[in-house]
């Protein structure tokens, strides 16, 4: 996962931090889980160094966190916990130090959204095909093993063995991907009005 686009990858879990936020504030005195924390962290969010590291005083206010009615107290055990693993580190910033996630943090994190990745069904099909084709090289074995299981779990139809078809809309679901695996130059998504011989596809997806 070396050559992840942070930045780009980043953007994926701007809906997390708003979805997940909005569930925390009708929650009060509870744990902070593990996922929770690394997908609002993944989204761009920072946390004052104080919670982690008492005496430093309020450099930066947290108000994104007072509002989730986690404990003070299991949130700056959890992230003295994430620090010892390096998923969490403490960064100096123009406001004083702050908790920020690292590349392991959002290797986790990225792992965690993609386990719950869907490919949305659309009410009405518009009779286009989205075909995924790769070219892994055989020394990414692993990882091309690991892609193509990925795409069967999101519905793909397996048209050969490095071609796969979906019927709905997927580009954002295959550019994370693509990022995640670090195979953007290896995997081509292509728009397709008509497959040969699609109603084995069709009836793959019902459609």
């Amino acid at each position: 996962m070396q050559n992840i686009d942070w930045e780009k990858a980043n953007k994926i879990f701007q809906k997390d931090r708003e979805s997940t936020l909005r569930l925390l504030e009708k929650e009060v005195n509870r744990y902070p889980y593990l996922r929770e924390i690394l997908l609002i962290l993944a989204a761009g969010t920072v946390i004052s160094a104080a919670l982690l590291i008492p005496g430093l005083g309020r450099v930066l206010s947290p108000s994104v966190w007072e509002g989730t009615g986690y404990r003070k107290y299991r949130l700056r055990q959890t992230l003295q916990r994430l620090k010892k693993q390096k998923i969490v580190e403490v960064v100096e910033t123009q406001e004083g130090p702050v908790v920020r996630i690292t590349k392991n943090g959002f290797t986790k994190a990225l792992k965690y959204k993609l386990d719950e990745m869907q490919i949305k069904k659309q009410k009405r099909w518009d009779k286009k095909w989205r075909i995924v084709i790769f070219d892994i090289p055989e020394e990414k074995k692993k990882t091309r093993d690991e892609f193509r299981k990925r795409l069967r779990q999101l519905g793909f139809f397996p048209l050969q063995e490095s071609v796969f078809v979906h019927a709905f809309p997927c580009f954002d679901e295959m550019e994370f991907l693509r990022q995640l695996y670090g195979v953007d130059i290896s995997v081509t998504y292509i728009l397709a009005q008509k497959i040969e011989s699609q109603e084995n596809i069709e009836a793959f997806f019902n459609v």
